[in-house]
């Protein structure tokens, strides 16, 4: 996970986060506006590898030099124990810049992933501070990560601890099934394991995958992934696999299926999930 803190000129409008705690001296704002890459969000539940972004709104308090407030930020995220996971101070304490207060939008950047992992609960302490003052606001906010809800995985002697869809044109991860034509998707598996390994590192994995649109019209189909053994460190790793869509005579849902044997212990797992390609019907 990394956090970005930057100022931002447009607001986002008046749909204000709630399910936070918020602590303050002397610095105020009107609210707290949540978004990703669909709009504006108020949730606590977040899908592995989504980006989200925090403005604040109408920030006031500071203490001016020459009509200017100079801002610094502390994002700290801990996990149901207390410990700290991610800790980022003074993000912008490089940016020696003052700005008007009546057009200060500061905004926070974060992308749910490691060293943050599905299936765990965190809490999210973000310290906005003045630089010339002990005037300072802080956000606290529980929250959960959960692998992709479009994703779904039969195992049987697999097991995994990340599962998403990643769009490598868009560089992120997917929160819905809606892509594009011609978008290139991954999907992605990591810590994979439940194969036997020989004396020389490798696995003896058999896979296929299919996508079929909803006539049945079968758009690609490789019954053979890995016709050679597999290096299992590399396999544990990440495994991932490209989709990408160009026909425009297909129909919607698109529907993937990935099928892993181990050939040595009869081990097996099975992933489906369904996209819909905006341009098609």
């Amino acid at each position: 996970m990394f956090f970005i803190s930057c100022i931002q000129t447009e607001s986002k409008g008046k749909n204000y986060v709630s399910d936070i705690q918020v602590e303050a001296n002397k610095l105020s704002c009107d609210g707290i506006v949540m978004s990703n890459y669909q709009g504006v969000i108020d949730k606590s539940e977040f899908i592995y590898g989504e980006s989200i972004v925090l403005n604040y709104e109408n920030m006031t308090g500071f203490t001016l030099k020459d009509s200017l407030a100079y801002p610094d930020m502390d994002i700290i995220v801990m996990n149901k124990k207390g410990d700290t996971v991610m800790a980022n101070s003074n993000l912008l304490k490089n940016d020696g810049r003052g700005f008007p207060e009546k057009d200060l939008k500061l905004r926070s950047e974060l992308i749910f992933a490691k060293p943050m992992m599905p299936n765990n609960e965190y809490n999210l302490n973000i310290n906005i501070r003045d630089k010339h003052s002990d005037a300072y606001f802080t956000l606290r906010k529980n929250f959960s990560i959960i692998n992709s809800p479009h994703v779904k995985t039969k195992s049987n002697g697999f097991t995994f601890d990340i599962q998403y869809l990643y769009s490598n044109t868009r560089k992120l991860s997917i929160v819905d099934n809606a892509i594009k034509l011609n978008e290139n998707i991954f999907l992605i598996i990591e810590n994979l394991e439940g194969y036997a390994v020989d004396d020389y590192g490798q696995a003896n994995i058999q896979a296929s995958a299919s996508l079929i649109d909803a006539n049945g019209i079968v758009i690609n189909k490789n019954d053979d992934l890995f016709p050679n053994l597999v290096n299992a460190a590399d396999l544990k790793d990440q495994l991932y696999t490209s989709i990408q869509l160009t026909g425009t005579s297909l129909k919607n849902p698109i529907t993937y299926v990935l099928t892993l044997k181990d050939n040595k212990t009869g081990n097996s797992m099975k992933t489906t999930f369904e996209l819909t390609v905006e341009e098609l019907k």
